[in-house]
């Protein structure tokens, strides 16, 4: 008897000891999560990354570590030049701590879907479209190599989109932005050694950005599987973005339209009005044969323009008062006009901005420059069958974005460039020491007998060119121009540990 009560005290203690430790265990599995929410990954208080968590990811670490402090030296380089140059520098800088918070992101969360993850990459897009709407805005300064440099290789950046391998996707990137950082090297030469700090300074980032992808992210951003929603760093990453007083408040919604007047609402319960009550049965029956119509009753409806939505117009909200079809088709552009109505059409433009000669925004005209100085320069943007003929001798001619455009010039001391051109046509009429095609579909050169065997010719990613030059044949009657193509097929295979390129030939 004694042991059976034995046995029963001891199965209360050890039920008493169960219960005390699943307690104990639920206290601590409270605790941990709480601490997570607060201050374990990211911050849904204060909007803030957590710096401790981050630090453990060595991807993170080195990012800092590697790119930081060669951003650093780009931002100083381009401080001592200084205007539009320093400006677009520190737009690099935000860009890079977006990234960096970025990646910091990744190293903590689950990988997101298609649908969440343009919130995060919000603030680097915004910083890449403002450094290229800087180089747009700036086309007439003389840092515009430096800009555009900037602009072709700060793409770059984009790797953290790049699924598969990002390292070619950057290597690209630099190539193209080596074009303009020669001309940087070669403009400014003699001139300003600080420009030659700069260019190394900027090629050193995109450099040490393809080696640092290739060691962290070599098949692309590395998410942590095991990590956290990414809702919640898409919030924190929102609030970091926002200003430290939070922001306004959101604008307050428009108010609601006028009630109608006194005498509209007696003309409204009028006799000859729905409310009367001596229309009532009429009204009552139109309301019953309507209905009896089934699908045919939506026949009558008039469709509703997009012109006509309040949601798709603010002012339309703020008013209260949708105009009638009649008045809004009279002054509101048809759905059959396209973009007509938001097409913004840029005016031709040619002025002398120092020694520089600008020709922007032509079409099918006839253009004329006589050039006085010798240093002068041209720069064509953005024309479409347009002629442009250059009198005297001059320094350098440059056509960019053009289509379907001729350009005839007597002499150029420097060089010629076509750069995302289409169909182009250029004449020398005498000598032109050097002509630069890059991206580029469609160039035909037309060479004089002077300049026949003094040019040189470069192409990069170009197609369709063909030169022209006059050559001596046995028979008087049969000298003419011969037109001959740029290959555009080469073959190369490695000999001793050498690349060999040749021009790939097809016997016909």
């Amino acid at each position: 008897m004694t042991s059976s009560s034995d046995l029963q005290s001891l199965l209360k203690r050890i039920e008493k000891a169960t219960t005390r430790l699943e307690e104990l265990s639920a206290k601590r599995t409270e605790q941990k999560s709480s601490d997570n929410s607060s201050g374990g990954g990211i911050s849904s208080g204060g909007g803030n990354l957590s710096e401790s968590v981050g630090a453990d990811s060595k991807a993170v670490r080195e990012y800092e570590a590697e790119i930081k402090p060669l951003v650093d030296i780009f931002v100083e380089c381009s401080d001592k030049i200084g205007g539009v140059v320093s400006e677009q520098a520190h737009i690099v800088e935000r860009l890079f701590v977006a990234q960096q918070n970025f990646i910091r992101i990744a190293g903590q969360t689950v990988k997101p879907s298609a649908e969440q993850l343009p919130p995060l990459l919000g603030p680097q897009q915004e910083a890449i479209q403002q450094i290229v709407e800087l180089k747009d805005n700036n086309r007439a300064s003389e840092y515009f190599d430096n800009l555009s440099a900037v602009a072709e290789g700060i793409s770059a950046f984009g790797w953290v989109a790049v699924d598969q391998v990002p390292v070619p996707y950057i290597t690209d990137m630099k190539e193209s932005a080596e074009f303009y950082s020669n001309r940087v090297l070669k403009k400014w030469r003699d001139k300003d050694s600080n420009q030659t700090e700069w260019v190394k300074a900027f090629l050193s980032i995109l450099r040490e950005l393809a080696a640092y992808v290739k060691q962290f992210h070599t098949t692309g951003l590395v998410w942590n599987p095991s990590g956290g929603p990414v809702e919640r760093a898409t919030q924190a990453l929102q609030e970091e973005q926002s200003p430290a007083s939070g922001g306004g408040a959101p604008p307050p919604p428009p108010p609601p339209p006028p009630l109608p007047s006194a005498a509209e609402l007696e003309k409204l319960s009028g006799p000859g009005s729905a409310t009367s009550g001596a229309g009532d049965d009429g009204n009552r029956g139109a309301l019953f044969a309507a209905i009896n119509q089934g699908g045919d009753i939506t026949r009558g409806l008039r469709k509703v323009e997009k012109d006509q939505m309040t949601h798709k117009n603010p002012s339309l909200r703020a008013s209260g008062i949708v105009q009638d079809g009649s008045d809004s088709a009279s002054t509101a552009p048809s759905a059959k006009d396209g973009n007509a109505s938001i097409k913004v059409e840029r005016l031709p433009r040619m002025e002398l901005q120092g020694d520089k000669w600008l020709v922007e925004n032509y079409g099918t005209e006839h253009v004329t420059i006589e050039a006085l100085k010798t240093k002068q320069t041209v720069y064509m943007y953005n024309c479409k069958g347009t002629t442009l003929d250059i009198k005297n001798k001059l320094n350098s001619v440059a056509i960019d974005s053009c289509q379907k455009c001729g350009v005839v010039f007597d002499t150029l001391v420097s060089q010629f460039e076509i750069v995302n051109c289409k169909s182009v046509q250029i004449q020398a009429r005498e000598t032109v020491p050097s002509i630069l095609i890059d991206r580029t579909d469609g160039a035909h050169i037309f060479l004089s007998e002077a300049a026949r065997d003094q040019t040189q010719i470069t192409t990069a990613k170009a197609s369709e060119v063909n030169i022209s030059f006059p050559y001596e044949t046995k028979g008087a009657e049969d000298d003419n121009f011969v037109e001959q193509p740029i290959p555009e097929q080469i073959q190369t295979l490695i000999r001793d540990g050498k690349l060999v390129t040749t021009i790939l030939e097809h016997a016909g």
